[in-house]
């Protein structure tokens, strides 16, 4: 089975929005917006303000990442202080956390509308739990594979695998997800970036690997 859609993390400042939608009209994508409150604007995978709107407006299938303190408020079950943007506007939340609870994941989210929810998990196996979609990420960004995929749970579930997929090795990937017996989709995020900068021209190529050439 091909995957459901792939998510394409780290849109930044110099991503452009028309590039961007032009591989939406072809091919199944969302896009993954990272949020931290110490990165916002300073690091290139976080975009600032400006870069946060242009995107946001832009009316493009996202989900939104939330890392770092946000995250770790979320799991304490504390407010977090001044966010950015509306999470309202994306379609899906994740909360990037080594240890996440999905009842604080959905509770946090409660405030912001009904949109789906992921979260992380390293595990051999995906959690049983359903209440989200869970993310099979061991590289946390870093780029780094893992040593074998977990099997898909089977039935009707939605899962999720990163990790260390770039455009040089995503048909060996797709070899063994190929194979998966359920929904699923794909997460990359180092592996689209060209001197720390988002690269669309990479995200084509994924895309073409996996789904041929669009016209």
């Amino acid at each position: 089975m091909k995957p459901e859609f792939i998510t394409f993390t780290g849109a930044d400042n110099w991503t452009s929005t028309e590039g961007m939608h032009a591989l939406s009209r072809k091919y199944p994508i969302e896009w993954g917006i990272l949020f931290s409150p110490k990165r916002q604007g300073n690091d290139p995978r976080y975009p600032d303000g400006d870069g946060l709107s242009r995107i946001m407006w832009s009316n493009l299938r996202t989900s939104a990442h939330l890392c770092g303190a946000y995250s770790d408020a979320i799991m304490n079950g504390a407010e977090i202080q001044r966010p950015p943007v509306d999470f309202g506007y994306f379609r899906r939340i994740q909360v990037n956390h080594t240890d996440p609870v999905p009842a604080r994941i959905i509770d946090f989210r409660n405030g912001w509308g009904r949109m789906r929810c992921i979260a992380q998990t390293r595990g051999e196996e995906f959690p049983q739990d359903t209440s989200v979609d869970w993310l099979f990420d061991r590289s946390g960004g870093t780029g780094a594979a893992p040593t074998a995929w977990p099997m898909h749970p089977g039935g009707d579930r939605l899962v999720g695998y990163a990790g260390g997929i770039s455009p040089e090795n995503i048909r060996g990937v797709m070899s063994v997800l190929d194979q998966m017996p359920g929904r699923y989709w794909i997460d990359m995020e180092s592996g689209v970036r060209t001197n720390d900068r988002f690269d669309l021209q990479k995200c084509r190529s994924v895309c073409e690997a996996i789904f041929g050439v669009a016209i």
